[in-house]
């Protein structure tokens, strides 16, 4: 779980990259980019399966409210 901590922010741009490309603002969007953007990470082994996924997704999904900070500020 430790090297996913450090890669979360690094995952969370990635997340929020997508969304804005897609014009997907929606917290409903935000929680399938979330899914999606963590389902490619494990299908190319760069989380594995013995993270803590739970964790992970609630962490990225909490920060929709950051992202729409972001989005207004740009």
């Amino acid at each position: 779980m430790e090297n996913i901590e450090m890669d979360l922010e690094e995952i969370y741009e990635a997340v929020r990259d997508r969304a804005e490309a897609e014009g997907a603002f929606s917290r409903e969007e935000w929680n399938d980019i979330v899914d999606e953007i963590l389902e490619d990470r494990r299908t190319d082994s760069i989380i594995h399966d013995d993270d803590d996924w739970a964790q992970i997704r609630e962490a990225l999904q909490a920060r929709y409210e950051e992202m729409e900070e972001d989005v207004v500020e740009l």
